[in-house]
């Protein structure tokens, strides 16, 4: 019993003595941590909207060293994000900061905003003694409407090296992946340059006699769509239709897709007025309108409605934007023009002898009217064809007759008659009261028993509803 224990100890002691011969090695550290806040190894921005802007992730940067030099933080852009179409966010759209006092001993190089570069970009530098450190950095992405819909991925190298590259330690690096799920809500926004829902146009008033209406498109629908426009034919409060030719309209200011810039007239058919690009991407532009030929419309308050139509974009079926009230205004014209005297100018025959040729005036008469109601022409003669002395001429040697100037209404003296004193209707308009023209002619004849001299009287001329 006592030469077994004697054996034990002896070995025992010969393992003590293995340990004591062959001392334990030791390593420098030198190690990169880069975890994102939300958790992972993946910096996630999941389910984002345009609608709602920027969005920050933080990530938080732990360095352990012991090599007892300095050493640095970069970064670069290996793989951009990029979706299964290869279609790309900016790197400017894709930025980095750090928190300003997260580390404890070196320099932050990026506490002022930045954007992601392809290109080593330097994040961190240690101080002279190479101390651990850890710190934050926020990566924040801002979704722009230019993108398209989709799953983006991309990746991260960080690379942790020593300045003094004459030493033997490596460099550490370190992939972090990145992805984003954008959403892009595409929609299509409508609106006066007053903000209202309303196309007021107002004849006779410069100002209100144009408007201007916003089409803003917000996203990117991802295919070729159009917008379109049907108009309802306004009608007055009394029941009169407006030409369609009374309202015209031209586009302008797009800068991805084609808006149509020839001036046009309203249709009842559906009309183009916008094609986008091949990728429906964001755009604005603007529609103006204003009036065209008015002359033959009534006047009165014209309402109707303009509806904007979404084609394409992959809908199945057409579908409406948005709805405007279209509301034209044309005010009342009812006036007469006398040339080429004016509505009280004195009818004059001057130097009139008994041997003189007949003598002959004539006075054309238009009338502008857009009331829808019958009207009449009169002439009322103040008194008979006088000299200074009083000396009248016979009313027999004084005539007058009506012509036509393309007159649509009714001539009430298509043969010469004795003009007489008082009031003569001259013309009757058309049961729609429509603008019109005509020729009035007098001529005078003079008699044996004339005596010389300048014969004048004054006449009116009246225009009056039926």
């Amino acid at each position: 019993m006592r030469e077994k224990k004697k054996i034990a100890l002896f070995l025992a002691g010969m393992a003590l003595g293995g340990l004591a011969l062959f001392p334990r090695l030791s390593y420098a550290e030198f190690s990169l941590s880069v975890r994102p806040y939300a958790g992972g190894y993946e910096l996630r921005y999941d389910r984002m909207n345009v609608a709602e802007g920027r969005v920050n992730r933080e990530v938080t940067v732990t360095i352990n060293s012991s090599i007892g030099k300095q050493y640095r933080l970069l970064q670069t852009f290996v793989q951009p994000l990029t979706n299964n179409d290869g279609g790309r966010i900016p790197t400017k759209d894709f930025l980095v900061y750090a928190i300003r006092g997260s580390n404890r001993y070196g320099t932050m190089n990026v506490i002022q905003e930045a954007p992601l570069y392809m290109d080593r970009q330097l994040l961190y530098t240690s101080d002279t003694s190479g101390s651990s450190d850890s710190f934050v950095l926020v990566y924040g992405l801002i979704p722009s409407s230019d993108f398209a819909p989709g799953y983006y991925r991309g990746r991260l190298a960080f690379i942790l090296e020593p300045i003094d590259r004459s030493t033997n330690q490596q460099m550490v690096n370190v992939i972090l992946d990145v992805s984003a799920q954008i959403e892009v809500n595409s929609s299509v926004e409508i609106k006066t340059a007053t903000g209202s829902k309303d196309i007021i146009l107002k004849a006779g008033e410069p100002l209100a006699s144009s408007s201007e209406i916003l089409f803003n498109i917000k996203g990117r629908f991802g295919k070729q769509f159009r917008i379109l426009q049907l108009a309802e034919q306004p009608v007055s409060t009394n029941g009169n239709r407006l030409d369609w030719k009374a309202v015209t309209f031209s586009g302008s200011g797009a800068s991805k897709g084609t808006v149509i810039n020839v001036t046009t007239p309203l249709s009842a058919m559906q009309q183009p007025v916008y094609n986008s690009s091949v990728g429906g991407d964001a755009d604005s532009f603007t529609l103006t309108y204003g009036l065209g030929d008015i002359s033959g419309q009534k006047t009165g308050t014209y309402r109707g409605r303009i509806k904007y139509i979404l084609d394409g974009a992959g809908l199945a079926q057409m579908q409406l934007i948005d709805t405007l009230n279209l509301e034209i205004d044309i005010p009342r014209i009812f006036d007469i023009e006398i040339t080429p005297a004016d509505q009280k100018a004195a009818l004059e025959f001057a130097n009139l002898r008994p041997e003189s040729e007949p003598q002959r005036n004539e006075i054309n008469i238009k009338v502008s009217s857009n009331t829808g109601k019958q009207y009449q022409v009169t002439q009322n003669l103040y008194s008979e064809l006088k000299n200074k002395e009083g000396e009248t001429i016979r009313a027999k040697y004084f005539t007058l007759r009506t012509e036509s100037i393309d007159t649509k209404g009714a001539l009430k003296l298509n043969t010469p008659e004795a003009v007489k004193k008082g009031e003569t209707v001259l013309f009757v308009s058309d049961k729609d009261g429509s603008s019109d023209e005509f020729r009035v002619i007098y001529e005078l004849a003079p008699s044996r028993d004339l005596k010389y001299g300048n014969y004048s009287s004054a006449i009116t001329y009246s225009l009056a509803e039926i």
